[in-house]
């Protein structure tokens, strides 16, 4: 009987060993467990939030005021340490006054850069039908917000409307027009930034910050647009302009 005590005692304690092992280590999370991230662009004009119909100045120190600044963006991605991609958005037209922020779920990965593009894709820009695009789309009629020309002219990559004062007067009214309307498959840019390495585990999350300084869009080291002349281009008829704005536009982010 003593005998049969013991075992009975042994196996129950087995029982309550295994289920202590069980609670002091839990299960991780398994392998189809996502992490979450999210890229963040900051917007700013030098060092000052960029606000929409606030003034600013530019390269030659007269008054300037933005009223319309929007873009596609496409072909968001992470790239891995093995220098493979994380898709994380194939495309979006954003409003550059609100900070825009893009959210994903994905494999866990240490990420090294990120990459997207400033524009609509050639396979996805002309020769297409927005109509067969539902209203929700960034490509739709609806969805592009008035960013798309005509069928065989495809989509406005990057739209910028404003207005300045060209004599330097701090009392006269802004009348004199800015409008940057550029789009054509030329145009397209695709931009990738370096970012300290940060590995991501299964069911973290991470955010990276992308500094949009929009006054870079109107000068850097190696151009520098002047309002009396360099002030409209519909990308047809003044190409030249359109290209020199589409540089300009990509030199205006970096990882802050």
């Amino acid at each position: 009987m003593n005998q049969l005590k013991n075992i009975f005692g042994l196996l129950g304690l087995a029982i309550f060993l295994s289920q202590c092992s069980a609670c002091k280590e839990p299960n991780g999370p398994d392998s189809n467990t996502k992490s979450n991230y999210i890229i963040h662009w900051i917007t700013q004009y030098q060092n000052q939030d960029l606000i929409q119909g606030q003034t600013y100045r530019d390269a030659f120190q007269r008054r300037v005021l933005f009223e319309d600044l929007r873009g596609y963006i496409s072909q968001v991605e992470l790239i891995d340490n093995q220098d493979s991609s994380i898709v994380l958005k194939d495309i979006a037209l954003v409003n550059w006054f609100a900070d825009p922020t893009i959210s994903i779920e994905g494999r866990p990965a240490t990420i090294k850069a990120i990459r997207f593009s400033l524009g609509v894709p050639a396979q996805l820009n002309t020769n297409v039908d927005p109509t067969t695009y539902a209203n929700s789309h960034p490509l739709s009629v609806a969805g592009s917000a008035g960013l798309f020309w005509t069928w065989n002219t495809g989509y406005i990559f990057y739209q910028l409307n404003g207005k300045c004062e060209l004599t330097g007067s701090e009392n006269l009214p802004m009348i004199d027009p800015i409008a940057y309307h550029c789009g054509d498959d030329t145009l397209y840019r695709t931009i990738t930034l370096n970012v300290p390495e940060v590995t991501v585990a299964a069911g973290g999350a991470q955010q990276f910050n992308i500094l949009f300084d929009a006054q870079k869009c109107f000068w850097n080291d190696t151009d520098t647009m002047d309002f009396a002349v360099d002030y409209l281009t519909h990308t047809t008829g003044n190409l030249p302009l359109a290209i020199r704005a589409m540089d300009l536009y990509q030199s205006a982010f970096s990882i802050p």
